[in-house]
């Protein structure tokens, strides 16, 4: 196994983050060196002598621009046939330690829904970030990836919401907002600036909205302002106290003082309401020496110290069985009905992973393994219970089918997908042949609400795929681990 490093990953060493992961490790100077010599190391693995398999490579990069490109176009074919890639940055491995709830075991950091939320919970989760930069851009997406919960598929009003506060959120909403130009294209937002005399709210409404149901369960709100605002305090106590939020805040600014000095100067609700305070700091000796004080204890300092490259191979190792078996799924004839695998064929597993025909779609079985503790857990289902758990009740199947639509229908638009337009709806539903070639070209006409989906080129409405993998999930999780 190769890692190689587009940087030494802000002073700390990348071995301590891939003590677990062993593997040859190389350090080049920036991202296009790491990517001249992934391709060197590729041009000398012979496959052949290890089996037929693709060399295993994790990339730790330092540019979330570098990670952007690599979800979304991907690599050349022929360096893909090669290498068995996972790319990071530091700020994305901290967002998915944090936000990802691992399985079998308890979460080391308050994960954003610390109360399992059902289907008929009146509570969302609301992430408020405060800070602009790579590690704001990796929360805010992260959260996106994890944070879908069941109660939307009754009562669309009920999305998770994500706020990010900075001064100069101009820059990062306009960044975002190209950047992930189809996602914000189909959501919810606003933006405020509270420097304004007069301040107004301007929001952004979903490109369908009034001819396609909502499809999209997270919603966003960028603040221009910071905490010392009044106005933002204001809503920082509101939130504290609200029994309809389960509020978290990530301080993420790139100077660690200014993220000491807000983590400890909030509204008194949001301590005495025990909210979870995620502080960056490179270096937590101050707010460990500080975390005594029974005032202040859901501070929870984090860095990169507390991450591991195994967690992005675990989260593989869930995502090349959601591969299994969705390959299971378009296997079966198409007169018979589409269910679950009773078991995974360990051989096949990795011949499958290997024909997956691009690192976007590779990620996009990462991103889904991403979720699958989450799902669990609003069943109310904790890591303890995986062992004995053999089988969803079909009540179960049910709800969870439409969160997994509603989660994916979020991972497309991140990964670069958009809806169709009412035109090429028109074309497609002339000729269901021609789904595939909207799609090779990144449009999707699955992307809509679950009520909406329709039937694929075999005659079956494509929910059934997302009900075989979530049948098949207690399978999946009996047999993994991210610890």
């Amino acid at each position: 196994m190769l890692i190689v490093s587009g940087n030494t990953i802000e002073g700390l060493s990348v071995a301590h983050l891939s003590e677990e992961v062993a593997g040859r490790l190389l350090v080049e100077a920036d991202d296009n060196a790491a990517m001249r010599r992934l391709n060197m190391e590729a041009a000398a693995y012979d496959a052949a002598a290890h089996g037929g398999r693709r060399l295993e490579c994790y990339m730790l990069l330092e540019e979330q621009t570098s990670l952007w490109l690599l979800q979304t176009v991907g690599l050349p074919e022929a360096l893909n046939a090669k290498v068995d890639l996972v790319a990071t940055t530091a700020e994305d491995l901290m967002a998915k330690t944090l936000f990802v709830r691992p399985a079998r075991v308890q979460p080391v950091m308050p994960v954003l829904d610390r109360q399992p939320i059902g289907r008929d919970s009146q509570q969302t989760v609301h992430l408020v970030l405060l800070g602009n930069g790579q590690l704001a851009e990796a929360m805010a997406i992260n959260a996106a990836l994890v944070a879908h919960y069941p109660n939307y598929c009754r009562d669309a009003r009920l999305r998770t919401r994500i706020t990010i506060i900075d001064d100069n959120i101009y820059s990062l909403s306009d960044h975002l907002t190209q950047r992930y130009c189809h996602l914000f294209d189909n959501s919810y937002y606003r933006i405020i600036d509270l420097r304004d005399d007069a301040p107004r709210c301007i929001v952004h409404r979903p490109r369908y909205e009034g001819r396609r149901a909502d499809c999209v369960d997270i919603e966003w709100e960028f603040v221009c302002g910071n905490v010392r605002n009044e106005a933002v305090r204001q809503k920082l106590r509101e939130w504290s106290c609200s029994e309809r939020q389960q509020l978290t805040i990530a301080i993420c600014h790139n100077d660690d003082t200014r993220n000491y000095n807000e983590a400890f100067s909030l509204p008194e609700e949001t301590y005495q309401r025990a909210v979870p305070v995620l502080c960056h700091a490179d270096d937590a000796a101050m707010l460990d020496m500080v975390a005594h004080s029974a005032a202040y204890q859901s501070i929870q300092p984090f860095s990169l110290g507390m991450c591991r490259l195994s967690t992005l191979r675990k989260l593989k190792e869930i995502g090349r069985k959601i591969n299994y078996v969705y390959n299971h799924c378009f296997s079966l004839a198409s007169d018979v009905p589409i269910t679950a695998p009773a078991a995974i064929d360990e051989t096949m597993l990795e011949q499958l992973w290997q024909q997956v025909g691009s690192l976007p779609k590779q990620y996009s079985n990462l991103f889904c393994a991403m979720n699958l503790g989450t799902k669990m857990h609003s069943l109310g289902r904790e890591a303890a219970d995986y062992e004995s758990y053999y089988a969803l009740s079909r009540a179960e199947v049910d709800i969870l089918t439409e969160v997994e639509h509603n989660r994916w229908n979020v991972e497309e638009l991140i990964l670069g997908y958009r809806p169709v337009t009412d035109e090429e709806q028109q074309i497609v539903e002339a000729d269901i042949s021609q789904k595939r070639v909207l799609r090779n070209k990144k449009i999707h006409y699955d992307i809509r609400a679950f009520a909406d989906l329709r039937n694929d080129i075999t005659g079956k409405n494509v929910f059934v795929y997302d009900m075989a993998l979530v049948q098949a999930i207690p399978l999946i999780m009996k047999s993994c681990t991210i610890s």
